[in-house]
């Protein structure tokens, strides 16, 4: 596997954990939880945004990357 590939992977399990904590969040019943679930899920969030932008500079500005 190339690096971007394997940024790539990482990206898409970071995605699914975001969509658990999203949907634990709607499924729970204890407001604090619920607030937990949510603030990790936010915070998944911020990490995959710089995950997808570190994607674009390898696929972009690295061509040993693009394509993959």
């Amino acid at each position: 596997m190339t690096v971007a590939s394997d940024v790539k992977t990482c990206t898409a399990g970071l995605k699914h954990a975001e969509a658990v904590f999203s949907k634990l969040a709607l499924m729970s019943n204890d407001p604090k939880s619920k607030e937990i679930f949510h603030e990790s899920m936010m915070s998944l969030h911020e990490v995959i945004e710089q995950m997808n932008q570190r994607i674009y500079e390898l696929e972009n500005h690295e061509p040993q990357y693009q394509g993959f």
